[in-house]
Parts: structure tokens; C-alpha cells; sequence
């Protein structure tokens, strides 16, 4: 798979994939867990351990952008190879440019594979959310090869009810799922909800979000801030999450004049993120390309009112009221400008959204993925 994995020491770490939200899933029904993918080294642990009992992390190398994968393709096949090779049951992540390359192998050596689904290439390479010179011809390659897999995969699992279905078809309805793999623990929902935390200091507005592309909406989210403010709003932003174009958007927060209302608090651990997102009034979602967004079903776990994108599963969870067209920025402006000026509507949006997180709690997601690997085990036995 293509994860957000970094190296800390012969540690492994991740921000929403360490073991108990991601490897425990499976051990409860494998005898052994063996991640395959690449790593990138870092100063500091952020996220959790991804390796525990019967887990196993097997690093694929550092490679990152074309030009170091292109150069590093033999390593890597021989790696991604061993991987495919030595798996009783395979289960490849699509998109990515792993899930292409382990499928080619499987082809060849005539592997039977699984794939999940978590995300929609031709969104994520659009125009609208990335610069890329050859984001035309990622896309068309990444969506031939999502539309690829689902076909010749043994089983699929989308982390939608029906919208990358819609997209990307099973060639067999029977053994296709459809079901988040976010992670909520049940005490979650045992604190009290945090809607009203904020007040204080202005409107405030909390985005959670990587930094590495376009496709999160950040700079649409900026100039929302900016216009809302020129109308007189009190309204403030915390962008947290990292990546390399973090300089870039701070450039566009001193163009627009609201540098001194827009914080950027970084990359930081789950734990603390959940700590942070608790202190805001509305968490914005203004992407171009999700799948199904786990900062935005944690920020309605936790209380906080929504407002996001039609794109991907989101317009599952979400009612009309709370979602805008990607890019547009009268509607996001419109949807920011109602939940600051009516506290009653934004403590009504806040306890509905909550109740719909409820269905995503790890129990309740548990009793799927059961299932789920019932199934996988049965389909590579085929």
C-alpha cells in the first residue's frame, strides 16, 4: 500500500494507521499481519507504532516522487515481489503507485490478490486539485488500474456505502464491501460533546489536512476566511497538518491580509489533534478528492459541527444543509456565515452529526471486518 508511514530509529510510526486502528482489524482473524510499504525517515515519532502482536512492518524503501521511483523500480519490484510471493492471502490498497505495481506482479505470476478502495484517482488528479505537469496522464493510468483491480480482485472492500461502488463497479456484487476503516473507539462517545467550545476570541474554524497537494482545498479555505472577514465576520482558522506546500499557503494567507488569523499548528499526534479540534466551533472540510474522511467523522464524534465538500462518501454522511460544490467559495462562505450567526442551528448540526459518527465506532465496524476476513481467507482458498 502507499501510506503516510515515517521511520523513527527501526521504529515505524503513523497518524491514523498504528496498530490498534489498523492492524489490530486483522489479527483478530490472521495468525500474522505483515504491512508492506514505503517508509520515509524522520526526527520525530508522530502518530502511533504501527507494529504490535503478530504484526510485522516490511519497508519498501524511501522513494518518493517519479524520478526516485523510476530510478528505484528494480529495487522495488524485487521487494514488492518477495511481498507478493510469500502472502497466503494478499490484500492490495488501491489507489497508489504500489497497488499498480503489485498488481502487474500478481499478473504475471498469476497471484489471486483482494483490493480495497479508498479513495477516487480521478479526483484526486484533476485539474482543480493538482499542478502536476503529468496529473493527466496519472489520472487516466491510476483510474485504469483502480477500474482494473476490482475486477480481477477476489474480493473488494470501498470505504464507501456507494459512491467509489458507483465509480469503480465489483465484477461481483457478493463478494464486495462497503465499509469505513476510520477508528472510533466506543468511549468517544461517552464524553460529552464539545459543539460550543470556541466562543471565546471569535468564530473559530479548525481544518485538518496534509499539506503535500492541492487537493485538500486549503487555499480555497483561506480565501474564504478573507472574504468573511471583509464582511465583518470574526471569524479565525487553525490549519493543522504539514507537507510541502505549507509555505505556499502561508504566502496566500499574507496576500489575502489574514496571517494574523489563520494559525498553522502543523503536523501532530492523533491524541492531540482530537485535544485540538475539541477547542474549535466548526471543522471545514473543503476537499477536491476524499474517500471517507476519518478527521471528519473524529470532529463528529467529538461534537463539532461539519461543513465539506460533495466529494467522495462524504455526501453519505452528511445532510444538504452541511455540504458545497468543491470550489466554490459563495457556498462555503454562505455555509460558515450561517453556523457563526445561529448557535441554536450549530448546536442542532452538532448532536445530528454525532449520532451519525455513532455508526462508524469501532465496535460497530468490527462486527464488518469479521465478515470481511471470513471472506478474505475463503477467496484465496479458492
Amino acid at each position: 500500500m502507499d501510506g503516510n508511514f515515517s521511520r523513527v530509529g527501526a521504529e515505524i510510526y503513523s497518524p491514523h494507521m498504528g496498530y490498534e486502528q489498523f492492524a489490530v482489524r486483522f489479527t483478530q482473524s490472521f495468525d500474522e499481519v505483515r504491512i508492506a510499504a514505503r517508509s520515509f525517515p524522520t526526527s520525530k515519532a508522530l502518530g502511533k507504532k504501527v507494529t504490535g502482536a503478530r504484526t510485522s512492518f516490511l519497508d519498501l524503501g524511501a522513494n518518493r516522487g517519479v524520478r526516485a521511483l523510476v530510478l528505484g523500480i528494480p529495487r522495488l519490484m524485487r521487494r514488492v515481489y518477495d511481498v507478493v510471493n510469500h502472502a497466503d492471502v494478499l490484500l492490495i490498497r488501491f489507489p497508489g503507485n504500489i497497488a499498480m505495481l503489485a498488481m502487474l506482479i500478481c499478473k504475471l505470476t498469476r497471484k489471486p490478490f483482494s483490493a480495497e478502495v479508498v479513495a477516487d484517482p480521478a479526483d484526486y488528479f484533476s485539474d482543480a486539485a493538482s499542478r502536476h505537469p503529468l496529473r493527466r496522464i496519472a489520472r487516466s493510468v491510476h483510474c485504469w488500474a483502480t477500474q482494473h483491480a476490482v475486477h480481477r480482485a477476489r474480493t473488494v472492500r470501498y470505504v464507501t456505502a456507494h459512491s467509489l461502488q458507483q465509480r469503480y463497479p465489483p465484477s461481483r456484487l457478493d463478494r464486495a464491501f462497503g465499509f469505513s476503516d476510520v477508528y472510533l473507539p466506543d468511549e468517544m462517545f461517552e464524553h460529552t460533546s464539545h459543539a460550543e467550545n470556541g466562543g471565546q476570541g471569535g468564530f473559530r474554524i479548525v481544518n485538518v489536512a496534509m499539506m503535500h497537494n492541492e487537493s485538500k482545498g486549503h487555499d480555497l479555505l483561506i480565501r474564504a476566511i478573507a472574504r468573511l472577514r471583509a464582511d465583518k465576520l470574526d471569524v479565525r482558522l487553525t490549519l493543522i497538518g504539514d507537507g510541502v506546500l505549507r509555505e505556499r499557503f502561508q504566502r496566500i494567507a499574507e496576500a489575502e491580509g489574514v496571517a494574523d488569523v489563520v494559525h498553522f499548528a502543523g503536523a501532530m499526534d492523533g491524541d492531540e489533534v482530537r485535544r485540538r479540534v475539541a477547542q474549535h466551533a466548526l471543522f471545514v472540510l473543503p476537499s477536491f478528492q476524499e474517500g471517507m474522511p476519518r478527521a471528519m467523522l473524529e470532529a463528529m464524534a467529538l461534537g463539532i459541527p461539519v461543513v465539506a465538500t460533495r466529494v467522495g462518501g462524504i455526501g453519505e454522511v452528511l445532510e444538504e444543509q452541511s455540504l458545497f460544490e468543491p470550489g466554490d467559495l459563495g457556498g462555503l462562505c454562505a455555509r460558515i456565515q450561517q453556523r457563526a450567526m445561529d448557535a441554536s442551528f450549530r448546536r442542532r448540526e452538532a448532536a445530528s452529526h454525532r449520532a451519525i459518527a455513532r455508526n462508524f465506532q469501532f465496535s460497530t465496524l468490527q462486527e464488518q471486518y469479521h465478515l470481511y476476513c471470513d471472506e478474505l481467507k475463503a477467496a484465496s482458498s479458492r
